[in-house]
């Protein structure tokens, strides 16, 4: 068997279905696909056992709830593929692109494909991204020079996809180090997979092609702003700390531009989403957190006269003033588009 599909699932019964179908119509048929109900409280359990009994390639595992980690390593535990690609519930694949990793695969002999994504709400592109580098294959020399500098965020905000879902790759190689991942990290887990992947990887095929379609949900907008955002992000930033990172050398530079970077996007997700009750919480939980140290630390080149003004004004500590120039930004751009 050549490549093990998996799919966590929790609360996604009106997605769960075509996902499913976007991985059993595609055109290279050696997979098996692994559905891991992680304790999911509607439909999607018999959604799940359902589609089991129909194809036997689908192989169904219930377990209490653990969150996105969790069910990826209960899914990996039980993969026979020579290569795992990882698919979220709610999203969708092209019907060729096993058949086009299986190809570069072959091809080249690479340990990771990586795809570029296309994110879409219903029919609507809104965007494609992809690795920040130019399509082909990275042997060890290529992977220092171009994916190293990148591998958390060069200093014109830059950097290799984080995300583990739209990846083929080798079982033996990335079974250890998703099985490393600490379960408690619940923002950020994909990426403390693929940095370690990176780092360690001999081999890298990055694509070009958009073939991982990312479905923007509009029912997963929340009514709150959390700032609990803020210290999953501190989380993240205390779980990578302890791997082995000594062949990028200046990944503690890019470790401060990353939280900074992170930062500055929730407060930019606040403002754009008017919590202003909020902007006294995030300032507090900012300036009391590893994350003040990183800020005042990072250091960005090219980046845009927004992203620049924000940074220097939570350089300054003036978060307030940074969450009111955020969501003047945002009120200016709707009325640019209104017009």
């Amino acid at each position: 068997m050549f490549f093990s599909v998996i799919v966590p699932v929790y609360k996604v019964e009106d997605y769960l279905p075509k996902c499913i179908e976007s991985v059993l119509g595609q055109t290279f048929s050696d997979f098996e696909l692994i559905l891991v109900d992680d304790g999911s409280p509607d439909n999607c359990p018999q959604i799940c056992d359902s589609y089991g009994e129909k194809d036997g390639r689908i192989k169904v595992i219930h377990k209490e709830n653990g969150g996105l980690a969790s069910a990826r390593r209960a899914g990996i535990k039980v993969a026979q593929g020579e290569y795992v690609f990882n698919l979220d519930s709610d999203d969708l694949i092209e019907e060729d692109t096993l058949e086009y990793a299986y190809n570069k695969i072959t091809e080249t002999g690479c340990e990771i494909v990586s795809f570029a994504y296309r994110w879409v709400k219903g029919e609507k592109t809104f965007k494609v991204t992809d690795d920040c580098i130019e399509e082909g294959l990275y042997l060890e020399d290529d992977i220092k020079k171009h994916i190293y500098p990148k591998i958390l965020m060069d200093k014109n905000m830059n950097h290799i996809s984080y995300y583990l879902s739209g990846k083929a790759v080798k079982r033996e190689f990335v079974t250890p180090y998703q099985l490393n991942v600490n379960e408690r990290i619940s923002l950020g887990e994909d990426l403390c997979c693929t940095i370690q992947c990176y780092v360690n990887a001999k081999s890298v095929y990055i694509s070009k092609k958009d073939a991982y379609l990312y479905t923007v949900r509009g029912d997963s907008i929340s009514k709150d702003f959390n700032t609990k955002q803020i210290s999953l992000v501190e989380d993240v930033l205390e779980e990578i700390s302890s791997y082995d990172m000594s062949k990028v050398a200046d990944f503690e530079e890019q470790v401060s531009r990353y939280s900074c970077f992170m930062c500055f996007a929730i407060l930019a997700l606040a403002a754009e989403g008017n919590y202003f009750k909020n902007i006294n919480d995030i300032k507090e939980c900012i300036l009391n957190s590893v994350h003040r140290e990183k800020i005042s630390s990072a250091d960005f080149d090219s980046i845009s006269l927004k992203s620049k003004i924000s940074i220097f004004l939570m350089k300054k500590n003036c978060y307030r003033s940074a969450f009111y120039f955020l969501n003047l930004c945002r009120k200016f751009k709707d009325i640019i588009g209104r017009g």
